[in-house]
């Protein structure tokens, strides 16, 4: 571990510091921060809860409004929280005794609806931060029992696959925190965070033992980058590029900010849970964990980069 925290990103032409928490807390007096997405915006959300909590030990868990888990400081009157919406989209399993369009087994995605979980929060945050990606595999809706699309009410004729209909709730997602969320809030896009599966995905032994990060570029050979997560080399991790791409795409003329870290986590295979999950049989049940992150670590520097851009934002 202390190996593993021993590296630090560091940008080109740009001082970037830590986070101090009691700055951070006294400029935020009074305001909320929110995230909204998959387990890797909880990831990132409990990197933000540890390095907040030494600026007020009197912080109270805080799950209202739909939030999956959050923190209040009542020393600053600062709430912050996650709400799990893993396809922003609301969905639900179709079974015999809801299914009235013939898609039994199946996964209804409303693709113009917000997941209620965060379909009441417009007017209490004054900083959202939203992500989705991880969900929008076969992995996890395999062909056997896909996603089904659904607009106003109806399916979606000709049926959408996986990447067509992720581009349609981008699009209509952010439509909706465009026309709901007020304009002051201050509203950041994360792109996606790379997973570091080797060897197969986590189901067919996918593995991350590494102790050092990877490497970009190794003589005038491309570097481990582009062999890892470049789309053209078909590997188990390229989704993280080609879903940027889609969100990007989706977010161009909005008020909504693009926070890339995609680039700067993509080094750190060594940086994962992997076999130490803290739970007895874990790997011989779910695989190794490449996925999440360990805390201390590689969301740390994601929370000094947001704190930052937040500071930049609401001091200019």
């Amino acid at each position: 571990m202390d190996r593993i925290n021993s590296w630090k990103w560091v940008p080109h032409h740009c001082d970037l510091t830590r986070i101090d928490p009691f700055r951070f807390l006294s400029l935020m007096r009074n305001k909320n921060v929110g995230f909204v997405g998959d387990s890797l915006n909880e990831n990132f959300l409990v990197s933000f809860l540890c390095v907040l909590r030494v600026a007020d030990f009197g912080a109270k868990k805080w799950k209202r409004k739909g939030a999956w888990r959050g923190a209040y400081f009542p020393k600053y009157n600062v709430t912050v929280a996650y709400h799990r919406a893993v396809l922003l989209a609301r969905y639900n399993q179709n079974n015999a005794l809801n299914d009235h369009d013939g898609f039994n087994g199946t996964y209804r995605v409303d693709v113009d609806i917000p997941a209620v979980d965060w379909s009441n929060i417009s007017d209490f945050y004054d900083v959202l931060v939203f992500n989705t990606g991880h969900w929008w595999s076969y992995a996890k809706f395999p062909k056997e029992t896909p996603l089904v699309f659904y607009r106003a009410g109806k399916p979606i004729n000709p049926p959408f696959g996986m990447f067509d209909g992720l581009k349609v709730v981008l699009e209509n997602m952010v439509s909706y925190i465009e026309k709901e969320i007020p304009s002051k809030t201050l509203k950041f896009w994360r792109l996606q965070s790379p997973r570091h599966f080797h060897g197969g995905e986590w189901n067919q032994n996918g593995s991350c033992l590494f102790d050092k990060p990877l490497e970009e570029h190794q003589m005038l050979i491309p570097g481990q980058l582009d062999l890892w997560f470049d789309p053209s080399n078909n590997g188990v991790n390229r989704e993280a590029r080609q879903i940027n791409h889609l969100i990007q795409e989706a977010l161009l003329g909005t008020d909504i900010q693009v926070l890339d870290l995609t680039h700067l986590s993509e080094f750190r295979a060594d940086a994962h849970p992997a076999i130490w999950l803290g739970k007895k049989d874990a790997v011989a049940i779910w695989g190794q964990d490449c996925m999440h992150w360990c805390i201390p670590g590689v969301p740390d520097t994601w929370v000094d980069i947001l704190s930052e851009l937040i500071r930049r934002s609401l001091e200019t």
